[in-house]
């Protein structure tokens, strides 16, 4: 079948939206839909399937600054409509949802039993539960909880030839064979477009508290944070930032500073500040504590230095390493911006082992070149977060090809033989 004829047909599966309000990295798209239920997006892959039309599932658009710059993009699925929180059993700690569900809707019927889902997201009211699986972004909150997949007990998945594939369930143990939620948590639904998610969910902390520590060097900074890791003290979120991360967030102090998050009741929480505040003072630092509502502010914009959403100057590089070794490839890292005349904002996420560079200042394209060759050679592994589309065309974004990748080749044939879900976006330009 012509594209046309296709494009014309798809119409009556969905709504149908303004294309211009999905461009990806400088493409846009022949068609924007918005497919009803959960049947009609079934449908609207099988046809797109058999046109050889190249699909990218979009939730919100907060992280689609992520992924290589697709081969090709005839049709935006836009997810707004499956928006339905399917199961919710409260004394069971199980939900299930659609992927169109916000983060804000869910948190908001989660907060009402008292639960919660530990989230790190900046705009909550925007970014969809099935684009954070789909991107398999994290946030501090991992240290203390656990990352998103650690939660997922159940998934939900569209193939391009219309089934439906499951995994998973609704309880929080289960050994159903091969794990389809590692295979789909950020994949970007490469392999599957991700129609519902179950998740265990945890009762929602009833105090929190941030400690702040300021001290001048790094080195000070990163021995009180591997002070506290190696501690019987238990923060859910431990971090390290440089003096531009601090001003971003609105702090004005010189020099390095460490934050450390502490959630659970009342009491509890009082003493897990008063013990780090303690420790800090013990490693020559001063310490300030944010109260609940300017804990929730300050990590709120936490989240907003490690995002990936789109950007049209500069960049944003997340570095794995061993928390032990942050401060060993610091100096790297300012070393190359030096080299290339622009300033670094440093969020060190010690307690996941996640490092985040981000570059605010206009790059030239030899300038980017010059700063990605160096960056992508740290830590364990690399990803360029969000860089304008002119600067992901000629790089894998996932940098050093991991060592899975012929077997990610192997299940991309199996689950999209034809390729038409995000072509070229994930690991390896899948």
């Amino acid at each position: 079948m012509a594209a046309t004829p296709v494009l014309q047909q798809l119409t009556q599966f969905g709504e149908v939206l303004d294309p211009q309000a999905y461009q990806l990295d400088g493409l846009t798209p022949q068609l924007a839909l918005a497919p009803l239920t959960i049947d009609a997006l079934r449908d609207v892959l099988h046809v797109a399937a058999e046109a050889g039309l190249a699909v990218v599932p979009w939730g919100g658009g907060t992280h689609i600054g992520l992924g290589n710059v697709p081969r090709a993009f005839d049709l935006a699925l836009d997810l707004r409509h499956l928006n339905h929180i399917v199961s919710y059993t409260p004394h069971d700690l199980t939900v299930a949802v659609e992927a169109g569900v916000t983060v804000a809707t869910l948190q908001r019927e989660l907060g009402r039993h008292g639960q919660m889902l530990p989230l790190d997201c900046a705009t909550p009211e925007r970014t969809t539960i099935g684009g954070l699986v789909a991107s398999g972004l994290g946030g501090p909150r991992r240290y203390g909880y656990g990352s998103l997949r650690d939660l997922l007990i159940g998934i939900t998945v569209a193939l391009p030839n219309g089934q439906l594939s499951r995994g998973g369930g609704m309880v929080v143990k289960n050994v159903s064979g091969y794990d389809m939620m590692r295979l789909h948590y950020g994949a970007f639904g490469s392999f599957g477009v991700i129609v519902q998610v179950n998740f265990k969910v945890l009762p929602a902390p009833r105090a929190q508290r941030t400690v702040l520590a300021g001290y001048a060097t790094l080195d000070q900074a990163a021995d009180l944070a591997m002070a506290v890791r190696t501690s019987q003290l238990a923060p859910t979120a431990l971090i390290v930032l440089n003096a531009s991360a601090q001003r971003t967030l609105g702090e004005h102090v010189e020099g390095w500073s460490v934050a450390l998050r502490c959630e659970g009741p009342p009491q509890a929480v009082e003493r897990q500040a008063e013990r780090i505040s303690a420790l800090v003072r013990e490693h020559g630092g001063r310490e300030w504590v944010l109260d609940d509502q300017q804990t929730e502010q300050y990590w709120a914009r936490v989240a907003s230095l490690i995002d990936a959403a789109p950007c049209e100057q500069g960049l944003r590089v997340r570095i794995g390493e061993r928390p032990s070794s942050f401060s060993d490839i610091i100096p790297t890292i300012e070393a190359a911006c030096t080299a290339v005349r622009v300033h670094p904002t440093l969020v060190l996420d010690v307690g996941s082992g996640l490092g985040y560079v981000t570059i605010d200042d206009e790059l030239s394209p030899v300038a980017f070149q010059q700063l990605w060759e160096r960056l992508c050679t740290l830590g364990q592994h690399v990803t360029l977060l969000r860089a304008p589309a002119a600067f992901k065309a000629g790089i894998d974004v996932f940098g050093r090809s991991p060592a899975s990748l012929a077997v990610l080749r192997a299940l991309k044939a199996t689950f999209d033989p034809s390729a038409v879900l995000n072509p070229g976006r994930y690991v390896g330009k899948l």
